[in-house]
């Protein structure tokens, strides 16, 4: 259907394009909608009488431009308010929309296009549950929700449509084995909500619905690939989720029941739907509340500037907790393959962050951020406040992970731009900033050489390694490989005193490009040649990178207090000549500290 509708889209451009003027069959139609077509007609929907009378009237005129691929024998017109509806169903376009798009999107976005007119089925929906239910429970989700997960066509994940409505829902077995997981009496849950042995229990769950439609673009993207060596290969997936649901959920007493045992799972419900449901629950997704779920946890503000965050969607910015979970996700690779085996490696990260392959299986920790203030301002960064959430099943393992958090975030960024400081590089901006409360580090050599002491510890008491370290070389630029704090990289502190804080840079078009918010590490690295490719083809592509290949050098600014700015300076495969004669040059000119190895 979206095909037809984007074909009488253009025509209607068109036919506003003639020159000298719009044709008059244009005024009579131009606020007209393609709501349906069929082997014989295509039917148009007007916004009021008035232009229905006068496109009846002119009815052969339509017939004789419509293009070749909306030909019919016949045109209805029709009102949207005559009882007319405009609803469409997104499991039929996700079914029937043809494309030859490889990724997808235009299928997904077909489906999207559809529950965008299901407004009034989501609330004859939601009015029906209320009817029908003893018990209401309205719940909101603050980001996202998967439920299903079905694999589709090309590979993409499909959230659960419900097979009649064709809209997202949460099937009420869903629901079931939520409150189940949650719930720790087995006797009380066989006999609330019924066995397979025993029949049916006391309380019945409806499938659930959202009250509005929801359905999102939605996008995992993943980098590094490979069994021997992790080669960079970004491999993005769209998909679709539900993004920030209402739900509406309904529970009623069967024969056996009462409405206190209605009550009792509603409450058993409220609980689980705070762990979550759903897939991808430790990354964020389907939790109804900032709220612990597992033995060992800790809170931990942050603040963030940022060229930007995206999803799925690379016009409008969205502070993504999986971006988070992914950052962590690399550096634990990064210190552990300068420790284990690429095999041990890979044990011990699916045993941190799970896998759905070749099992499904939930890790050990869970990363959760709920955001309490954006600012998105014309000419000036994306800014973020907000908690992290870590949680983990032991405290050995909530140990590593904070271990983990303080140094990834006083060496890299976060989302686009992760491996430069934030500053002006015109037309846009470029790279990140953030820092965490409580876990800023001073420029002592000391200091950091503890951390990094303490997080290797960490990773040994948890598992000892049986073999040698990977190779753990980043490659060059063609085969760019995951990068490995070992021998051949190095970390240092480059001392800044003028480098001035994000927050306090007021016009970034005229101070984002000079020294003191670029910093000093940055300085050396765009004035002695060993900045990355540009679009231009010039650039020193084996220390900066190059378009589509992550620089081998990442700088991140630090703020431990004012007026004693940093930046660290990490950088991979120092065998190589170009890399080592950047170092030189950065120690040469600068005040630094070595704090790794």
């Amino acid at each position: 259907m979206v095909w037809y509708q984007e074909e009488w889209t253009k025509l209607l451009e068109k036919l506003k394009k003639q020159k000298p003027q719009p044709p008059a069959i244009y005024q009579i139609i131009k606020d007209s909608s393609l709501v349906a077509v069929d082997n014989t007609s295509i039917t148009l929907l007007f916004p009021d009488e008035e232009q229905q009378k006068k496109a009846k009237a002119n009815i052969q005129k339509i017939l004789n431009i419509l293009p070749d691929m909306l030909k019919r024998q016949r045109v209805n017109c029709l009102v949207q308010t005559s009882g007319v509806t405009k609803i469409m169903n997104p499991l039929q376009e996700l079914k029937h929309t043809l494309s030859d798009d490889e990724s997808g999107k235009t299928i997904l976005k077909a489906a999207i296009d559809a529950d965008s007119t299901c407004e009034e089925l989501y609330k004859y929906l939601a009015d029906k549950t209320s009817r029908l239910a003893n018990e209401i429970l309205d719940v909101s989700f603050p980001w996202r929700l998967r439920v299903g997960g079905m694999r589709g066509f090309k590979e993409l994940l499909l959230p659960a449509l419900h097979p009649v409505y064709g809209i997202p829902y949460v099937p009420a077995s869903s629901l079931k084995g939520a409150v189940k997981a949650w719930a720790k009496d087995e006797a009380e849950l066989d006999r609330l909500l019924g066995t397979l042995d025993n029949g049916i229990g006391c309380v019945q769950i409806f499938d659930a619905f959202p009250t509005a439609p929801c359905l999102n673009m939605d996008i995992t993207n993943p980098q590094w690939h490979g069994n021997q060596n992790l080669q960079y290969q970004p491999v993005p997936h769209h998909f679709i989720s539900m993004q920030q649901p209402h739900l509406r959920i309904g529970l009623a007493k069967t024969k056996r029941g009462s409405l206190q045992d209605v009550q009792t799972v509603k409450q058993w419900l409220i609980e689980a739907l705070k762990v979550g449901i759903g897939s991808r629950v430790s990354a964020g997704y389907g939790r109804s509340e900032f709220c612990t779920s597992l033995p060992h946890a800790s809170q931990h503000q942050f603040q963030l500037w940022t060229q930007g965050i995206h999803g799925a969607d690379t016009n409008n910015s969205e502070f993504r907790p999986v971006a988070l979970r992914g950052v962590l996700r690399y550096w634990f690779r990064a210190v552990a393959l300068g420790i284990y085996s690429l095999r041990e490696c890979k044990k011990l990260e699916d045993t941190f962050f799970g896998t759905i392959e070749p099992k499904s299986h939930r890790g050990s920790i869970s990363i959760n951020v709920e955001l309490n203030k954006k600012v998105t301002e014309k000419n000036r960064p994306d800014e973020y406040h907000g908690t992290i959430l870590l949680e983990a099943k032991s405290a050995s393992h909530l140990k590593l992970i904070q271990k983990l958090l303080q140094l990834t975030s006083h060496i890299s960024g976060i989302g686009k731009g992760s491996r430069r400081p934030l500053h002006w590089n015109h037309p846009r901006f470029r790279g990140c900033y953030w820092e965490i409360s409580g876990m800023q580090l001073p420029y002592n050599q000391e200091d950091w050489q503890r951390l990094l002491q303490d997080l290797r510890e960490y990773f040994i008491s948890i598992q000892s390694p049986q073999d040698s370290p990977a190779v753990g070389d980043p490659g060059s630029v063609r085969n760019r490989y995951q990068d490995v704090l070992n021998q051949k990289a190095a970390i240092y502190l480059v001392r800044s005193p003028a480098l001035k804080h994000p927050k306090d840079v007021r016009n970034w078009l005229q101070e984002g490009n000079k020294p003191h918010v670029h910093g000093t590490a940055l300085e050396t690295l765009y004035n002695s040649g060993y900045k990355g490719v540009n679009r231009q083809g010039d650039g020193n592509a084996e220390v900066g990178g190059n378009l589509g290949t992550p620089s081998f050098v990442i700088i991140k600014s630090n703020f431990p207090l004012p007026n004693q700015g940093y930046q660290t300076v990490t950088i991979f495969g120092l065998d190589n000549k170009k890399r080592a004669a950047f170092i030189r040059t950065l120690e040469n000119e600068n005040e630094v500290i070595k704090v790794f190895p």
